[in-house]
Parts: structure tokens; C-alpha cells; sequence
């Protein structure tokens, strides 16, 4: 993928999880800084696995900080918006594993949470998102 393309979906990971463009300019630009020495003109996916691993770990260490209380936002979707009444752990779960697809056990690395509560957290979000649906 392109640079642009990167970013794109560096900041669409970050905003899914703080839904606030502003925090997820923050959250997006710190993770991309963080692997500065390894972007090159063509981004490859392990780069952008690496760089979605550096976001969750920014939003986790400091979600208070990055996570927006207004769930009702009228440019956010009905997804966005049902995703913010998740504790910030397991609308973590849920863009690492059902968004993006990769394997829970390397959130279990980034989260320092067995990966049998992050299944647990996971299943509870899932649930969570459809009885709201």
C-alpha cells in the first residue's frame, strides 16, 4: 500500500477506538513516529501490523486520556458510535480481532491480559454490540 493509504487506515484504527478525530490524530501520529525508521514508499502489512500493535498500546496505557465520553456523535456511524459504549479493553478486542483480523494472542502481549479474558471480553462485546443493534 501507498504511504497515504497507510495513514489512512492508521488513523481509521486509531478512531475506532478513541471516537474523537482529534485524539485519533494523537494516538495515530505517536504510533507512526514510533516506527518512522521502518515506513518506507510502499508500506507493507507487517508495518501496518506493527504500527496497529503501537496504537493499542497508546490507547490502552492512556484511554482515559483518549477515549471520547460523547457516544452520540452525529458524524460518528451506528458502528462508531455502539463500539464507544464498550469499556475501553474490549472495543479493543473487537477492532484487533473482528476489524482488523489478526490473532488475539498478540493483544494478549499488548494488553498484558491472559488470552482467555480477552476471549471472554471479546464474546461479552460481541453480544453487547448485537443486543444493541
Amino acid at each position: 500500500m501507498n504511504f497515504q493509504e497507510y495513514i489512512k487506515k492508521v488513523y481509521t484504527i486509531a478512531f475506532r477506538l478513541t471516537g474523537d478525530e482529534d485524539s485519533a490524530k494523537d494516538v495515530a501520529s505517536l504510533a507512526i513516529n514510533r516506527n518512522a525508521n521502518n515506513i518506507k514508499e510502499n508500506v507493507d502489512s507487517g508495518i501496518l501490523h506493527i504500527t496497529t500493535k503501537e496504537v493499542c498500546g497508546i490507547f490502552l496505557m492512556e484511554s482515559d486520556k483518549y477515549s471520547s465520553t460523547l457516544s452520540d456523535n452525529k458524524n460518528n456511524t451506528l458502528i462508531q458510535n455502539k463500539l464507544m459504549t464498550l469499556e475501553p479493553l474490549s472495543r479493543t478486542a473487537v477492532v484487533w480481532k473482528d476489524i482488523m483480523g489478526y490473532n488475539i494472542k498478540d493483544l494478549e502481549t499488548i494488553s498484558n491480559c491472559p488470552k482467555a479474558e480477552l476471549y471472554k471480553k471479546l464474546n461479552t462485546a460481541r453480544k453487547n454490540l448485537i443486543e444493541t443493534a
